[in-house]
């Protein structure tokens, strides 16, 4: 759009993913431990020790219900801690956000597969600038690994339409399989995959040519799957039971069983939506589209707004292997969604299963800036109005990524609470919308428990300090030494540690002395139950975002 110059889009697409990999580098020891990383570490361990023990250690079958879900980031986290010096969640956050970055790389291939260099960039800083993405890079590992492979898998799926090759194949195959041994829902990609070949399979018969029978499409269609489909089923299926002990146990059965369980997930957790609160497996129809609409930044929603409106200039730029594979990611991006809608599957902690459409919906966005910029070019002849335009562009692009890292920034290292403007920001949110519902500020309130401490002197000789948790237990006392020891929420402590989600921190009295908040947000409350607060009295330790 800016440029015809290739290097010009690639060299910035390289130095996005150079500037994100060193903020991962400098930054990812600030998240803290989430209210799922205890189980999920406890699993990657038994997967791992599932392979060391010759296939004879089963421990992985008794965590809770983890079973159901491929071993293939756990597993391999697991693995990689035994050669890091940081303990081992800090190795899951690295690595998990190693994966993020492999789909930000991805997101940049698919764009630029459709829609040339400009697209790919676009794409690329529209997810970059996405809080809710980049903030799951760190400690999301089932959601960000899945959306890294999907994204990949829709990749080289549209290079198959393009050229059927082994390479190709074999690099799809190994994809696919690696990400369904992270959720082995991701096979219905595979019958995305096929509806475009089948419709280009039919085309013949739709143009009414003599010379073509339903008996020769049908044939060419069986012939397309045996040649391009099978492969890679065995391929990707070899690779998903490699990465998931438990379906190697029954390979049909488990697998299946698995699908049916997450049909019917049986999850049943409070949800804020818009003030009012819902059980997960009673969700009225709009929840999806209601926390998309709030948790993607303004731009982002504009240009998808957008999109529906040059559709049709979009689909003229493709040819017929960008139109299959822009095809299949908008039945990738729409058909779960509005499952969700019907169906009402238990849902819960805003709409991160949904993370892999984020990736997908940014380069259908980047595409529909590029139809707006060719249709306001085609309104004029001179040179000069294009430059005014691009120019224009490139500053409302400019705007919102620092808007978006600016917000960011503020922030860090809770990004995925964030909410747009729709919904007031993320004060404006506080109260209606799901915020740190992963009680990962509690490691921020564990390290401010313990300086206001050993402000005090340090806990005495020989005395054990109980803290009363309302929230994840782990996500604090990791980080908190021996003298201090957690307690059920409602018994006699010495402090009470609450999350600011269900309204948690209303469940005691006392003195408020810590405050975890971000851009005037609550997140983490502590509050000292020993009784006579003299000593606290004007001198409440407040932990605050930086304005």
């Amino acid at each position: 759009m800016l440029t015809r110059n290739p290097k010009f889009y690639r060299y910035g697409a390289w130095a996005v993913l150079g500037i994100v990999f060193a903020l991962i580098c400098f930054t990812f020891l600030d998240y803290g431990v989430t209210w799922d990383e205890e189980l999920q570490s406890q699993y990657g361990q038994a997967v791992a020790d599932y392979y060391a023990s010759g296939f004879k250690d089963m421990r992985f079958a008794e965590i809770f219900n983890l079973y159901l879900y491929g071993g293939m980031f756990d597993g391999l986290a697991a693995v990689v801690d035994h050669y890091t010096p940081f303990r081992v969640y800090d190795t899951r956050h690295l690595l998990n956000a190693v994966f993020g970055l492999f789909g930000l790389w991805g997101t940049w291939r698919l764009g630029r597969f459709l829609g040339g260099g400009a697209v790919g960039l676009m794409a690329l800083i529209l997810c970059v600038t996405t809080p809710m993405f980049y903030g799951h890079m760190f400690n999301n590992p089932k959601d960000i690994p899945f959306a890294a492979g999907i994204i990949w898998t829709i990749y080289y799926m549209g290079r198959s339409y393009a050229k059927m090759g082994v390479p190709t194949l074999v690099k799809l195959g190994v994809i696919l399989g690696l990400t369904l041994g992270i959720r082995v829902g991701g096979a219905m990609i595979f019958a995305f995959w096929l509806a475009p070949m089948g419709i280009v399979a039919l085309l013949p018969l739709w143009h009414r040519r003599d010379a073509v029978t339903a008996q020769a499409v049908v044939r060419d269609i069986f012939l397309r799957a045996e040649r391009v489909m099978l492969p890679v089923a065995v391929i990707a299926y070899g690779v998903m039971l490699f990465c998931w002990p438990w379906a190697q146990q029954h390979p049909i059965m488990n697998p299946l069983r698995a699908l049916g369980e997450f049909s019917n997930f049986p999850q049943v957790v409070e949800v804020m939506l818009d003030g009012k609160s819902y059980l997960s497996t009673q969700l009225p129809w709009y929840y999806v589209p209601l926390y998309f609409g709030i948790q993607l930044p303004e731009f982002l929603l504009f240009l998808l707004g957008t999109s529906l409106l040059f559709l049709p200039k979009i689909w003229r730029h493709f040819n017929r292997p960008q139109a299959q594979t822009f095809s299949l990611i908008l039945l990738m991006v729409g058909f779960p969604i509005i499952y969700a809608m019907i169906r009402h599957p238990a849902l819960y902690d805003a709409v991160r299963h949904f993370l892999f459409a984020v990736p997908l919906a940014c380069v259908v966005a980047a595409l529909a800036a590029r139809a707006g910029f060719v249709w306001c070019v085609s309104q004029f002849d001179q040179r000069s109005s294009r430059r005014a335009i691009a120019g224009s562009l490139m500053l409302v692009m400019g705007l919102f990524s620092v808007t978006q890292i600016s917000i960011m920034t503020q922030l860090h290292p809770y990004e995925y609470i964030y909410a747009n403007s729709f919904a007031g920001g993320v004060r404006g949110a506080y109260g209606r919308y799901e915020s740190d519902y992963w009680g990962s500020s509690f490691k921020e309130a564990a390290q401010d428990i313990q300086n206001l401490v050993a402000g005090e002197g340090g806990v005495p000789a020989g005395k054990i300090y109980k803290i009363a948790i309302c929230g994840p237990w782990d996500s604090a006392m990791i980080y908190l030494p021996p003298d201090y020891e957690p307690v059920v929420a409602n018994e006699p402590a010495e402090f009470f540690l609450s999350t600011t989600r269900w309204l948690c921190q209303d469940m005691r009295p006392g003195k408020e002395v810590i405050r975890v908040e971000r851009m005037g947000v609550p997140l983490a409350i502590v509050k000292d139950l020993r009784g006579g607060f003299e000593h606290y009295e004007g001198n409440a330790h407040e932990k605050k975002s930086a304005n």
